[in-house]
């Protein structure tokens, strides 16, 4: 050490230094795979994260969520968690038939993800670990004795239609909700990403539990979709949107479910593109961005780059029931059609909750037709009380900031 050096080291500022170093914030997010839901929120949270000083994250997940991470963050941050996840059927739905044969295999995985993050947050040892949606990070972190915080918008497992109206099925779901409300409440905090009853979207997955102790509603975390006039502007221009209406197709969720979707909103443009203009997001991570005209005028994506502006500047969203999709319309003020996906048990309570406040309409999957989806998009756009009501809703959940009361809490702990 030289002479500069070793006086530099002496002085009091030292001490700051040291201080500095010690209150690094190292967190570890656990992140559920399936969608983009999970991991854009979390991502959302620890930019907001580094704006407090110096902070050091690594991210689990795997699936879609993982490619998502590949894409946006240094893969030297990101590490691939052992896959766990429901099945799809050909046709784009739940596949409950095959969940109780595989139950064993998926069993077995869980088991093997629980080690894995268990050995990972040891090689990282973080300060705090955030868990969104993932048990296996929550027991892992318990089993290490390290401070866990847990994000939810569905806190027990609800049984699809064909099985949850029936005695056994409740038994199950009385039995899964008890034990799933046991393990998270091993966690140091469970943040619920929703509004408080009697506006809880999610509130299908919580009935029957006993959540008032640990549960903590934050509001929907989801970003701030403002920005200025220009953006907005060039994305209008860049679609040649004219005066009428604009509908914005949103087709998210896993891969396998889109098909039957895309094919069903690409039949109902030829009608509709007659009196909206129309553009369809397909949703597919790593497909081409730019846009594609058909023949009635309708644009569509493979993947779309400007999302965010065409979300605001739509008068109508055509979308799935995700928890963040309905939080999202609700925070910019937009009426939908919501379509969940098959036999999904959270999306269909999602979309029911949403028709049941009168800020749109449900359309199940299996009754999706090209005439009843064309219905549907102009019963909506045409009934002013869908706009009234989901006005009101917004006023409450301006109240809430989730990403903000996210990030303090997890300041608190880190």
């Amino acid at each position: 050490m030289g002479r500069t050096q070793k006086f530099l080291y002496s002085l009091p500022i030292k001490k700051y230094f040291w201080q500095r170093e010690r209150y690094v914030q190292k967190i570890y997010f656990a992140i559920f795979g399936s969608g983009l839901g999970h991991v854009t929120r979390i991502l959302d949270i620890s930019e907001r994260l580094r704006n407090y000083g110096d902070s050091q994250f690594c991210y689990s997940s795997f699936d879609q969520a993982l490619k998502y991470l590949d894409a946006h963050k240094d893969s030297s941050s990101v590490v691939e968690s052992p896959r766990l996840d429901v099945e799809w059927t050909s046709e784009g739905s739940f596949s409950s038939r095959d969940v109780l044969p595989r139950f064993p295999f998926m069993f077995n995985s869980f088991l093997r993800q629980v080690a894995f993050e268990a050995e990972s947050l040891v090689k990282f040892n973080p300060k705090l670990v955030v868990s969104d949606s993932r048990l296996s990070a929550v027991l892992a972190a318990w089993a290490k004795s390290y401070p866990v915080i847990t994000m939810l918008n569905q806190f027990k497992v609800t049984l699809p239609p064909r099985f949850s109206g029936k005695l056994l099925g409740g038994i199950y779901e009385r039995i899964a909700g008890n034990v799933l409300g046991l393990l998270w409440s091993l966690s140091d905090s469970v943040l619920m990403t929703d509004l408080p009853p009697p506006y809880t979207i999610g509130e299908a997955n919580l009935e029957g539990t006993e959540i008032s102790r640990i549960v903590k509603y934050v509001g929907f975390v989801s970003p701030s979709l403002g920005m200025n006039g220009e953006r907005l502007e060039k994305a209008r221009r860049s679609l040649s949107l004219d005066h009428r209406p604009f509908i914005f197709f949103q087709i998210s969720g896993p891969d396998a479910t889109k098909k039957r979707f895309v094919e069903v909103a690409l039949q109902a443009s030829d009608e509709l593109s007659k009196r909206y203009n129309i553009a369809i997001s397909m949703g597919y991570s790593g497909g081409s961005v730019e846009p594609k005209r058909l023949a009635n005028g309708t644009w569509i994506y493979d993947w779309c780059p400007i999302k965010d502006e065409l979300f605001l500047l739509s008068s109508l969203v055509v979308a799935r029931s995700g928890h963040r999709t309905i939080g999202e319309c609700i925070d910019a003020g937009k009426p939908a059609v919501l379509v969940p996906i098959h036999n999904h048990s959270e999306q269909i309570g999602n979309a029911d909750k949403f028709r049941r406040l009168g800020l749109g309409i449900d359309l199940r999957s299996e009754r999706m037709t090209t005439e009843r989806l064309i219905e549907c998009v102009d019963a909506c756009i045409n009934d002013s009380r869908y706009k009234e009501n989901i006005e009101k809703i917004r006023a409450i959940s301006e109240k809430y900031n989730g990403i903000e009361r996210s990030v303090e809490i997890i300041k608190s702990y880190s």
